[in-house]
């Protein structure tokens, strides 16, 4: 059963205080799914149009499944044609970090979780204003909450 956010206490959502969240990798595979190990910690992608969120059409905030550090709100979110969820801003800028991504024989910005430094995707300069920025991520590395109000 998910947890219902109050849209009056998004203005009270984490924002990433320099801690770290540091766990040993048997611990990181304790505490995730298979799928969600795969993704957050070994940088795997899931398929497209077979996930849970990229074509979830309710309101709420999608959280890091592997720290839940608040990430992105559906406010955000559109269908960008790619079978991944894709947002056009994080709702906290701090809650994220970059690095530069080589593999797959193209340079890519991978999008990272501030605080357990989990993988959740890439960004992309291909996305709909104001931002023209495209967050594609994974939906196991997120996790959905239902907003109200």
């Amino acid at each position: 059963m998910s947890t219902i956010v109050h849209k009056e206490d998004l203005l009270s959502l984490d924002h990433f205080d320099g801690e770290k969240v540091l766990l040993t990798d048997q611990e990181w595979r304790k505490k995730l799914s298979v799928d969600q190990y795969d993704i957050l910690r070994r940088k795997g992608t899931e398929n497209a149009f077979h996930n849970k969120y990229y074509n979830l059409k309710k309101q709420g905030i999608y959280f890091c499944a592997g720290c839940s550090l608040p990430l992105f709100s559906s406010d955000t979110k559109y269908d960008s044609g790619t079978g991944w969820p894709s947002f056009w801003a994080p709702i906290i800028e701090e809650n994220l970090s970059y690095q530069k991504d080589t593999s797959l024989f193209s340079t890519r910005t991978e999008v990272l979780c501030s605080r357990c430094d989990g993988h959740l995707g890439h960004l992309f300069d291909d996305g709909p204003k104001p931002t023209g920025k495209r967050y594609c991520l994974n939906s196991e590395a997120l996790h959905f909450e239902e907003t109200t109000g």
